[in-house]
């Protein structure tokens, strides 16, 4: 089923819609239209921000482009939302109109570059400027649930920018109205991953989906990426007869998922399914929410290096709350080759 957004994949070119809107909500929560040159929103969207004397900056906003790292995961754009020296709270949103009732999925992909420079403390800062490097990540690809951190050293920089998305089923355009609801919070670096989707029941005709990224610290480089956002009917009600239940399994089955952690590729992919296809035929991709979904009695997920989700009591908790009935199973290994053995022992 296509996306009901315009411009998801945030590819559109900004001549197509030129606009500098955005909406700024004040530090005495008043939401209001304003426009910034520095802020090229992109077709089909409004960027929206807190700004705050002393606490929340304006940020700025473009089309991401760049290959060293990857700042767009498909095709030659993403966007960006950034800011120098301040810390940010904010994001996209985009009203959508919809049939009341409708179940609706969103999911959107997302990464930090959250880098920092102190001339006073060069060894805690070692690669200022390098968009390699993101502040305890390093140049490692890095993905944790939100609360999987203990703010134990090395671990404070880790929790800077966290990503949700959300959808108000009412249609309305304050990303911190009650009737908003929010995904799971997630730390993300270096690397593109999945924002934990959020599933809502319209209750308008128009319905509002939200991005936010939000930092804990003025680092001299705070840069969220977005890209290719999705939003599909989950069940919608009324239609017919013969399309009611799509997605139920036609027989019950039991399903095995092996979850790779963020910034595994190919390699970690084709291995198992060389060892495992032949006679097992397991499942296997990167998103929590494809390993946990699905009308089944028997769902087990095999997670990869949990460690790298935010730790495998995080992981646990996040099927136990949003997929229950979930086997949850942990592994870890250095390699492909190690993965392998240690899938074939079990």
């Amino acid at each position: 089923m296509a996306s009901l957004l315009r411009n998801g994949s945030f590819k559109a070119k900004w001549s197509e819609e030129r606009s500098h809107q955005c909406i700024r909500i004040t530090g005495d929560g008043v939401v209001e239209i304003v426009e910034r040159g520095n802020v090229f929103t992109p077709p089909g969207w409004l960027v929206w921000y807190r700004e705050e004397e002393g606490l929340w900056g304006q940020p700025e906003g473009r089309g991401a482009t760049g290959t060293s790292p990857d700042r767009m995961r498909s095709g030659d754009k993403g966007y960006l939302l950034f800011t120098f020296s301040q810390r940010q709270d904010a994001g996209l949103l985009q009203q959508v109109e919809v049939v009341p009732e409708t179940r609706l999925r969103l999911e959107v992909w997302a990464h930090a570059w959250s880098n920092h420079e102190d001339q006073d403390q060069p060894n805690h800062y070692p690669h200022p400027d390098d968009p390699l490097w993101s502040e305890g990540a390093g140049f490692e690809a890095f993905f944790s649930l939100e609360g999987g951190l203990d703010d134990k050293p090395g671990e404070t920089e880790l929790s800077n920018f966290t990503f949700w998305v959300g959808i108000d089923p009412k249609g309305g355009r304050d990303p911190f109205a009650k009737e908003v609801a929010w995904g799971q919070g997630t730390h993300i670096y270096n690397k593109y991953a999945q924002v934990p989707a959020v599933e809502v029941t319209a209750q308008r005709d128009t319905i509002t989906i939200f991005t936010r990224a939000k930092t804990r610290f003025p680092f001299k480089h705070n840069d969220a990426y977005w890209d290719d956002a999705s939003l599909k009917i989950v069940e919608e009600e009324g239609m017919p007869e013969s399309l009611r239940g799509r997605g139920e399994p036609r027989i019950q089955y039991e399903r095995f998922y092996v979850l790779l952690p963020p910034g595994a590729d190919s390699e970690w992919a084709q291995a198992i399914i060389e060892a495992t296809w032949n006679e097992h035929r397991y499942t296997v991709g990167g998103s929590a929410d494809d390993a946990g979904t699905g009308d089944l009695d028997s769902r087990i997920v095999l997670a990869v290096n949990p460690d790298q989700w935010g730790g495998p009591k995080v992981l646990r908790e996040f099927f136990k709350e949003h997929y229950p009935g979930v086997r949850y199973r942990s592994v870890n290994a250095s390699s492909p080759s190690e993965l392998v053995r240690k899938i074939q022992e079990k």
